[in-house]
């Protein structure tokens, strides 16, 4: 199973996308921070990972490297998802570009894009 995790602290952004989520039936894990991701995911080989780039706990890049080195035989998807590419956001971004396969998406995110990467990159649970 590879579910797909996604990651934001704001709530009616993380309640979209785990919504779009059940509807379709895909597998997923949902936190809002990064040691809720980190406690989360032990164990398991995501197909994608959508995250905000700044968490109240920890950045975006630096999320990436935990998860990589928790599971440390993987390389995993990235989907950014970027406010107003303040100095700060640009900070982080231009530390994860390196590390790996990263898609940038701005908001406010538009469900259909979230469907579409899903439909792309999501397993569906049987029924």
């Amino acid at each position: 199973m590879k579910p797909i995790l996604v990651i934001n602290d704001d709530p009616e952004i993380l309640g979209m996308m785990i919504g779009l989520l059940k509807d379709g039936n895909f597998r997923h894990i949902a936190a809002s921070s990064g040691e809720q991701v980190l406690t989360q995911a032990t164990g398991y080989d995501f197909s994608l990972a959508i995250l905000d780039l700044k968490l109240p706990d920890m950045d975006g890049d630096e999320l990436y490297e935990k998860l990589l080195f928790q599971e440390s035989h993987y390389d995993l998807p990235i989907v950014a998802l970027v406010d107003s590419m303040d100095a700060d956001e640009v900070k982080v971004l231009n530390r994860l570009l390196p590390k790996g396969k990263v898609t940038l998406l701005t908001k406010p995110v538009k469900p259909e894009w979230l469907i579409d990467l899903f439909e792309q990159y999501g397993e569906r649970r049987k029924t």
